[in-house]
């Protein structure tokens, strides 16, 4: 018995271990796209009014890294509790019931995202051939961020949900 309680200690601590990590790493992917992002945008604008000769790829990839950023950024924001939120019914019931209605809220979110990640992934499977206007690369590409961003969401509800205590200190 207390053998399996530290194998299940352990197990948690692994996995809130790699969870930091990962959110670490994806703070660190955001800043990489915003900088791509911005200088996209300054290098379109030096070259379409300074030098006279736009670049016809800046601003879809300025769009694309925008919808990427924001699409990851979400997920950040979700675990670091950054969202917009109305806890004025939570915060009306008692600690007992009020948490209750927050993993309910947490379900719900499961739930929302598991099926907008699902059909996301099989629209982008259905997009094959089809590429964008300037840059030609694949449009399952940009439509990927969605899908993606949605599964990330998926992972830190159900992180909150099973860890919220754990998590909550670090906020």
């Amino acid at each position: 018995m207390e053998e399996t309680l530290f194998v299940m200690r352990d197990l948690r601590n692994r996995i809130l271990t790699i969870e930091h990590g990962f959110h670490l790493f994806m703070k660190w992917v955001l800043f990489i796209i915003i900088g791509a992002m911005t200088l996209s945008v300054l290098l379109g604008v030096l070259f379409r009014y300074v030098l006279k000769a736009p670049l016809p790829w800046s601003e879809e990839l300025a769009r694309y890294l925008m919808i990427w950023g924001v699409s990851l950024g979400a997920s950040i924001a979700f675990r670091e509790g950054s969202h917009v939120g109305v806890t004025m019914l939570q915060d009306r019931f008692t600690k007992k019931y009020g948490k209750g209605l927050f993993q309910f809220a947490q379900i719900i979110i499961i739930i929302f995202m598991a099926i907008i990640s699902i059909q996301g992934f099989i629209l982008v499977s259905k997009l094959e051939g089809q590429t964008s206007p300037a840059m030609e690369i694949p449009m399952a590409w940009p439509y990927l961020a969605i899908p993606v961003g949605c599964f990330l969401i998926f992972l830190e509800a159900l992180a909150i949900l099973i860890f919220k205590d754990d998590r909550h200190e670090e906020r």
